[in-house]
């Protein structure tokens, strides 16, 4: 390992989920990086991905352990087994490599446009590229706008180019895909499970007030079963908080009745039950919704925590949900960091690293679906007036492991990737490892609007 994290690290955790290898974890007091798990992201990227996202920079170099790029490269493929990393891997040493020579040429190139205008003779040397710029530039006053515009052109062939990819997409196959439609997969291979009929739809709806006391897992997976905005994890919540509201000071109405006899429900001493009640609701309220009240988090980011009786409910409700629901793996809320420009919209950075997917169980198969990137993220630099705002749609490979799902995306688009390349947070591929826990027989899949689906047949 030659990268180590010093003690000034704020405990940010905008590192963590960059490392391709899994290799930092949350130490005593800081953030720590294993040295059996640390490649320097050699195979990954040309740079270092912690370094590039630490907001204090405490991401440096180790002094008294350097490794080479040998010996980093053969961790990486030790790591990964399933990755083909080639001879063209990417890496921070062959980066240095082809910067000093980029920087060699690059001199001469900028040199040239000056004496065009004044002995066009001297445009031999340079070959065809640089005559075809000296003629369009040769009116000085002209030059400068017409140059960007002929580069603004290109971010608006580029959505054309991923457009014209995608329609070979239907007919891409491969290893063990099965031939047959996917529509008449999911068909064949629903399985035994029980679906969500119209009269549970229902019921789920009404009982808002008391499912909204279940835990956060509960509600959020209900809320992918039902798929309407009638029936939400946030919803549910708040009809709860209320419902509580006046469920609390009657519970201790009936306390009191049962400590001290009926005839106090008549008296104003019921009346320092009924505020206990009022108190205790609204304390719990503000302890479940405490990650929009004191973090100001959006609504899809936060955690809806349980009544205090909503655990146990939780419990008898579990065979029901596995019953009606088969999710396995819900999209996770990416972890608290580093909040400044860049990094706001953090379910679109895990889409990049091909962490937005769920896994539903259903019988006799998965279903798993994976969201690929949209938006081209903000960066901040210059180069990125050059870029689409939305995403070019990304190529992908789909294998079977032995009881896993293995998905590799990959930005197709030269402009993005010549950027991407460089920048944190924004790598322009991934792989992901997706444990399914069971034997496969096959599988087939569907690509549309940037969202992968596989339905994977159990053996």
């Amino acid at each position: 390992m030659a990268t180590m994290i010093t003690s000034d690290c704020i405990n940010c955790g905008a590192c963590e989920p960059e490392c391709p290898n899994n290799a930092i974890s949350q130490g005593d007091p800081v953030y720590v990086i294993d040295p059996q798990l640390c490649t320097e992201c050699v195979g990954f990227h040309d740079y270092e991905a912690c370094a590039a996202v630490c907001p204090v920079d405490v991401c440096v170099t180790d002094p008294n352990n350097i490794e080479s790029e040998e010996v980093l490269i053969a961790r990486a493929r030790a790591l990964h087994p399933e990755t083909d990393f080639g001879n063209g891997f990417q890496s921070r040493f062959r980066k240095a490599q082809s910067d000093g020579a980029a920087a060699a040429t690059e001199k001469p190139a900028l040199a040239e446009p000056k004496p065009a205008p004044v002995q066009t003779a001297a445009a031999k040397p340079a070959s065809t590229p640089v005559t075809a710029a000296s003629s369009v530039a040769t009116p000085v006053p002209v030059a400068s706008p017409v140059a960007p515009a002929a580069k603004a052109a290109a971010p608006a062939v580029a959505p054309q180019a991923a457009a014209i990819k995608t329609q070979p997409r239907p007919k891409k196959t491969f290893a063990k895909e099965l031939p047959i439609g996917f529509e008449e997969a999911e068909k064949q291979f629903a399985g035994e499970r029980s679906r969500l009929t119209g009269g549970v739809r229902l019921a789920i709806i009404l009982l808002q007030p008391v499912i909204g006391a279940l835990p956060h897992g509960v509600k959020k997976r209900l809320e992918l079963a039902m798929q309407t905005p009638l029936f939400t994890a946030a919803g549910s919540t708040a009809v709860n908080i209320v419902h509580n509201a006046l469920l609390y000071p009657l519970a201790f109405i009936a306390v009191a009745a049962l400590m001290n006899g009926p005839e106090i429900i008549f008296s104003q001493d019921i009346n320092k039950y009924i505020l206990i009640g009022l108190l205790l609701a609204g304390l719990e309220g503000v302890f479940r919704l405490k990650d929009g009240i004191f973090s100001a988090k959006p609504a899809n980011e936060m955690k809806f925590l349980a009544s205090f009786y909503g655990a146990p409910l939780g419990v008898v409700a579990a065979p029901l949900l596995e019953r009606y629901t088969g999710l396995v793996r819900d999209i996770p809320v990416p972890v608290q960091g580093f909040y400044s420009e860049g990094f706001v919209d953090k379910v679109e950075r895990e889409r990049r690293y091909g962490n937005v997917y769920t896994v539903e169980d259903r019988g006799k198969s998965f279903l798993v679906r994976m969201e690929f990137p949209r938006y081209v993220p903000d960066i901040g630099i210059a180069e990125r007036a050059r870029l689409p705002d939305e995403m070019p749609d990304y190529d992908y490979d789909l294998a079977l492991g032995d009881e896993e799902l293995i998905v590799k995306g990959k930005c197709t688009d030269e402009n993005v990737r010549k950027i991407s390349s460089s920048i944190g947070a924004f790598p322009p591929e991934f792989t992901t490892v997706i444990p399914l826990h069971e034997r496969i027989a096959g599988f087939v899949h569907h690509f549309d609007n940037k969202l992968l689906e596989v339905l994977l047949v159990k053996a």
